[in-house]
């Protein structure tokens, strides 16, 4: 029930999959976004920046970690800001997409379309939780994650860049159901 990926996998996601904004902080934040977009976090600083720079994303993935130290104190900032959003845990080894994350990715766009804010706090890492999220997000929807060392990367979620990420998990090794529930969730299916 989990992608592991593999070298060519991951050299493509050590790469920004999108607009790279130089530099840390609120200010960088404040270049990337315009304020009116679907937004999804991917990973604990980012998510607490945007937050604290006055966003409200609508989706935060985090796992308590950044560049694998604990983060506990910026995980209780998080939750702080966010004291309205639901939360819901998936299970996600490092290296690996688990049918268990792609299935809360899934609950977590379902619910903040529907008008609802919720966070997803990862057991294990929530680093490759972006190509996930690219399948299942809307068109026009922005997700944004951190680039260690360089910035945050913006991602404007569309067609094209939904049929590279199936592409690329096409290379990755395969356990189970995941990726055939990612195709038929971006084919329109449900299940």
């Amino acid at each position: 029930m989990t992608l592991k990926i593999t070298e060519e996998v991951r050299a493509f996601a050590k790469k920004p999959f999108g607009k790279l904004f130089r530099g840390e902080g609120k200010d960088v934040v404040r270049r990337a976004l315009k304020g009116d977009e679907f937004l999804t976090c991917v990973g604990d600083v980012v998510s607490l920046t945007t937050l604290e720079a006055g966003f409200s994303p609508n989706i935060i993935v985090f796992d308590g970690k950044s560049v694998r130290r604990e983060l506990k104190s910026v995980v209780g900032r998080i939750r702080e800001f966010s004291k309205e959003y639901s939360e819901i845990t998936a299970e996600n080894p490092a290296g690996c997409i688990t049918e268990d994350l792609a299935e809360k990715l899934r609950y977590a766009v379902n619910t903040a379309l529907g008008g609802e804010k919720v966070r997803v706090f990862v057991r294990g890492e929530e680093d490759l939780a972006v190509m996930p999220l690219v399948v299942l997000l809307p068109e026009g929807s922005v997700i944004l994650y951190g680039q260690p060392n360089e910035g945050v990367v913006r991602v404007d979620v569309n067609e094209e860049r939904k049929v590279i990420i199936l592409n690329i998990l096409e290379k990755t090794e395969k356990f189970g159901r995941t990726l055939d529930k990612l195709r038929r969730w971006f084919n329109g299916g449900s299940g």
